[in-house]
């Protein structure tokens, strides 16, 4: 078996799980975005919209803490390591332990999250000066804030899924979520003073889908939910003991968010919306291919760690990065170049004049650039995460935290809402370089001489198409704002030509990843 036949071996698993998970994640942020386009419609950047985006950020930002975020990379090494020590009977009455003490802890927050919310009055004395803003942040916030226990419950089922090999119907559920706000929005909003409560119905009513939907699959397992109220588990103390540090990382993270987007509200009208359109469109090119990777190479490196396997170590981690390489390159030059162009097409619509376009245009601006390093850094944590280790992206969390709250500010004062993304692309490049510092110290290789192959020959494709879209944005610039039609057939036809153009300056330059994918997909092409 030769050098390419070995990779392919060691690698096309990644690939293949990967891909099907990109698949079924696209189809999700395809109808993301047309709940994006629903609000845009809707509510456009005012007020209203202001009042949506951040009062769903408080159960995202709990998700990410508590749910997807510290659960997951804390239940997975765990629970894959307890399936192979115990047996069925355990595993069973250890999940509706854990399924117990997750729901009275997410039922708590609940609780204080609703009785709470009055208090962003104090925190956002900007929204008071507007009659009805503030008062609307309360409602909505209350409202959506039991979202949270849906989405992490929907997450623990994820987590046990993900450790038997399954992954499509976690991927999946995200579209019912965004069916359901899109269906309230339209439906419903008439019969509301304002769409934003229709939207925030749909977002709970979206978040009982997720939870359900999972189910039948984990029920195919043989492990169902129920409740029982042994906590004395080995399973549950070293979990939770995980989850510490990785509560705090993620609490840091979302704190980061938390007062980028407070900055932002004391901005420009619409600034908070507009960060949130830009950070969408951003979330599309990391949630359809980096966190599809990330998730699957969580429960591959962790059963490779527990096998001792270096060198599949090594081998999955470069291959994975030379695929976000691959991915984020691309996708950072055509939002740069294609900014104004892309969000036209997408959003402007309804409420969504042409202040709006330039408004999140302008934010896209720079969320574009921080795309690589967020993708990388989300690679490299799982390695972290697959021997354990949470404590260690805990303490860099808190650096990089700083990091980002003085360039916030300082920013901000100069570069508006776009300083506001610019400080988050920063942030994520520090958080990656001491990522790779410590890992570079800790292991005497973590990942191979064909990474700086691979991302070079990416990067080669990736100018050369730059240098494509930006000699035919400038041939029909007048064309395209003259209307929104000829902006459409452009924006379409520009992603689609350098697209081929990347992908054949890839395979001339031979880039071994755009060939392992092109031999998997001619593979599941044939009958």
């Amino acid at each position: 078996m030769n050098s390419w036949q070995e990779d392919v071996s060691s690698t096309g698993k990644i690939a293949r799980s990967a891909l099907s998970i990109s698949v079924v994640t696209f189809v999700s942020r395809i109808f993301g975005l047309l709940r994006e386009w629903t609000r845009g419609y809707l509510l456009g950047t005012t007020g209203s919209s202001d009042a949506f985006s951040l009062s769903f950020m408080f159960p995202n930002l709990l998700r990410r803490l508590v749910g997807e975020g510290a659960m997951l990379v804390a239940f997975v090494p765990v629970f894959a390591e307890l399936k192979e020590r115990y047996d069925e009977d355990y595993i069973r009455e250890f999940v509706k332990s854990f399924f117990t003490l997750m729901v009275f802890i997410l039922v708590t927050i609940v609780l204080i999250g609703y009785f709470l919310a009055p208090l962003l009055r104090f925190f956002l004395p900007e929204y008071t000066k507007i009659p009805g803003k503030i008062e609307l942040t309360i409602l909505l916030t209350r409202i959506m804030f039991p979202y949270i226990l849906f989405i992490s419950l929907a997450a623990l089922s994820q987590g046990i899924l993900n450790t038997y090999g399954i992954f499509v119907p976690s991927a999946a559920t995200p579209i019912l979520l965004n069916v359901s706000i899109i269906s309230f929005g339209f439906l419903f909003w008439r019969y509301f003073r304002d769409p934003g409560i229709a939207l925030s119905i749909g977002v709970i009513f979206g978040g009982m889908l997720q939870f359900v939907f999972p189910l039948p699959f984990l029920y195919k397992t043989g492990i169902r939910y129920g409740f029982r109220t042994v906590f004395r588990d080995e399973g549950i103390k070293k979990i939770f003991t995980l989850m510490v540090p990785g509560i705090f990382g993620a609490g840091i993270y979302q704190i980061n968010v938390l007062v980028s987007q407070i900055i932002a509200a004391m901005l420009e009208e619409g600034s908070v919306a507009a960060l949130r359109f830009s950070n969408v469109l951003v979330e599309l090119v990391l949630g359809i291919f980096i966190i599809s990777i990330s998730t699957v190479i969580l429960p591959d490196l962790s059963e490779k760690v527990a096998r001792g396997d270096e060198e599949g170590i090594r081998k999955n981690l470069s291959f994975a990065l030379k695929l976000v390489g691959l991915i984020t390159f691309p996708a950072t030059a055509g939002l740069m170049v294609l900014r104004t162009e892309i969000v036209t097409f997408l959003f402007r619509y309804g409420q969504f004049g042409k202040h709006s376009v330039g408004l999140v245009s302008y934010a896209l601006l720079f969320h574009a650039t921080g795309i690589a390093g967020t993708g990388a850094t989300r690679v490299l944590l799982q390695m972290f995460y697959s021997f354990k280790d949470t404590k260690t992206p805990a303490i860099i969390a808190a650096v990089v935290m700083v990091v980002n709250l003085l360039l916030c500010y300082y920013l901000s004062r100069r570069l508006s809402l776009g300083g506001i993304a610019l400080a988050g692309s920063v942030a994520a490049y520090v958080n990656l370089l001491l990522l790779m510092v410590i890992l570079l110290k800790r292991f005497r290789k973590p990942f191979d001489g064909t990474v700086f192959f691979g991302l070079g020959k990416t990067l080669i494709s990736t100018l050369i198409m730059t240098v494509y879209l930006y000699i035919i944005r400038l041939r029909f610039e007048r064309i395209i704002e003259f209307n929104r039609s000829f902006n459409a057939l452009f924006t379409i036809g520009a992603i689609v030509s350098s697209l081929v153009i990347y992908i054949l300056v890839n395979l001339l330059l031979r880039n071994r990843e755009i060939l392992m994918i092109k031999d998997i997909l001619l593979r599941k092409l044939k009958p």
